[in-house]
């Protein structure tokens, strides 16, 4: 090369530069056109609970673990006041007691909860029946018609309870009363004295008298609703259902409760601060009848 004549060496990079030229692509130059994009969103209420399947494995008269349960708007519309009901009603139409059989108890009926009001957690919808037989060392005193006693079952303690009819023999009517024991019972007339102090009657329907309880020691000092049924031989006893339909109203209870009464934006998240389950004493081992719990939102 270095001895290449001048003229030899043109003839060689000429060519090959025109080569390089023909396989190098040139820079396209560029044209836009925009496109405009109209999109409209659909008013729809809707919520979505995670995890939606809840379960538990423990002994009578213990509480289980805490379990993290996640509301979460999914719709497009903002949601608020929300409240839980369980299917307790539904899962245990006739008295169970007795029969030594755990799929006559509601999974429902020993779930608690708390809300943004409140200290204590409260059963979502705890059922007890009446006691079908006499007990001793009792004093109905309080009562004026007496018609049915029980006890309420925490995981610790029982309570005695007892209600009183109206004149037309049922426990819906005006004259109702509901009367619960503070302390827990020992089997003494001191421990199996219930009385109303606390207990008002906020109205009935077809199914159930209303009454709001406040400050009593069975209920851990809170404010919660007992529902009593109209032939007198059960209690509901809730705090978080605000259900307002025939034969269900049992939003009429004053002190009925929302979990919370935040406005969820679209795409926004409640978690609520308890749930759990709490074993009563007194319910026979195996598996409980399956229970549901409904999470309502308001819009």
């Amino acid at each position: 090369m270095r001895n290449m004549p001048t003229k030899k060496l043109l003839a060689i990079i000429i060519p090959l530069a025109f080569l390089v030229a023909l396989i190098t692509p040139a820079i396209a130059a560029e044209t836009t056109a925009n496109i405009t994009v109209n999109v409209t969103v659909l008013a729809v209420a809707e919520i979505t609970v995670v995890p939606n399947y809840l379960n538990w494995t423990l002994y009578p008269g213990v509480a289980g673990i805490q379990q993290w349960v996640e509301v979460k708007n999914t719709g497009s519309i903002n949601v608020s006041n929300l409240y839980i009901y369980a299917s307790t009603l539904d899962d245990e139409t006739v008295r169970p007691y007795g029969t030594g059989d755990p799929s006559k108890y509601s999974a429902a009926s020993v779930i608690v909860v708390r809300g943004d009001e409140g200290n204590a957690p409260q059963f979502v919808g705890r059922l007890e029946w009446n006691w079908t037989s006499d007990i001793s060392n009792k004093d109905f005193s309080a009562i004026t018609n007496l018609k049915a006693w029980g006890f309420y079952k925490n995981t610790s303690f029982e309570y005695v309870w007892a209600v009183g009819a109206g004149s037309d023999g049922f426990c819906n009517s005006t004259e109702a009363q509901f009367a619960i024991e503070d302390d827990p019972d020992m089997g003494t007339v001191a421990t199996r004295t219930p009385t109303t102090s606390g207990v008002v009657r906020n109205g009935g329907d077809a199914n159930f008298g209303y009454f709001s309880v406040s400050g009593r020691a069975a209920f851990g000092g809170e404010n919660v609703c007992v529902a009593v049924a109209a032939d007198c031989t059960k209690i509901y006893v809730y705090k978080y259902d605000k259900r307002s339909v025939p034969g269900k109203n049992f939003g009429a209870c004053s002190n009925s409760a929302y979990l919370t009464t935040r406005t969820l934006a679209p795409g926004d998240m409640y978690t609520i601060p308890y749930l759990n389950a709490f074993i009563p004493k007194g319910i026979p081992a195996g598996i409980l009848k399956l229970g549901t719990l409904t999470v309502v939102a308001l819009y």
